[in-house]
């Protein structure tokens, strides 16, 4: 009985050995470097090779605006066959409010305060297994010359290792930059 089960643990180990040995990864490894400010960028303000690379999304993006460009703007950068991987919302009046809303709404979750260079907000991350297609949200409110604007973004789940909070505070200090170029003020704390 004992040579045959020395037998089978043998089998069995160089079985296992040679379904290892000399197969390629399935998958590439995930960028995990900083998110880099560069063009183009999805809905104007985020950086697309940094949301791709954040997300590791790979799928064909289409951007839309809705609103009225001089006092909101509500954009999806849509992706076929699933919901829009990325949302940006944006007013220039209401921010109090709009954060008010949104702070009574995360109480009960891990919400992560914005550095102070980048206004009043806060980023969470909502642990929905997958069932809400953009779990990473984050929302600023802030000056830009003499108004006040807040902003939002919510986008699809970071690959494995990247870390979300600090990708959420990057996107929003790129599209902050980007809202001032596009605006014509300088943000600011608010």
């Amino acid at each position: 009985m004992r040579p045959l089960l020395v037998s089978a643990c043998v089998a069995v180990g160089l079985f296992v050995a040679g379904c290892e040995s000399g197969s390629p990864k399935a998958t590439p490894s995930a960028d995990l470097g900083p998110v880099a400010d560069n063009a183009p960028y999805l809905c104007d303000l985020v950086p697309e090779k940094a949301f791709r690379a954040v997300t590791g999304l790979t799928v064909a993006l289409n951007a839309y605006w809705s609103g009225v460009p001089t006092k909101n703007g509500l954009c999806l950068a849509h992706a076929k066959g699933r919901e829009a991987p990325l949302g940006i919302d944006w007013a220039f009046d209401g921010g109090d409010e709009i954060l008010g809303v949104q702070r009574t709404r995360w109480a009960k979750a891990a919400t992560h305060p914005l550095p102070a260079e980048l206004g009043s907000g806060l980023a969470v991350i909502n642990p929905s297994l997958g069932a809400v297609p953009r779990p990473n949200y984050v929302i600023s409110r802030f000056s830009c010359g003499k108004r006040r604007p807040w902003m939002s973004i919510d986008f699809a789940p970071v690959v494995r290792g990247r870390d979300a909070v600090r990708d959420m505070v990057d996107f929003m200090r790129i599209a902050e930059r980007r809202f001032g170029e596009i605006h014509k003020c300088t943000p600011r704390p608010s």
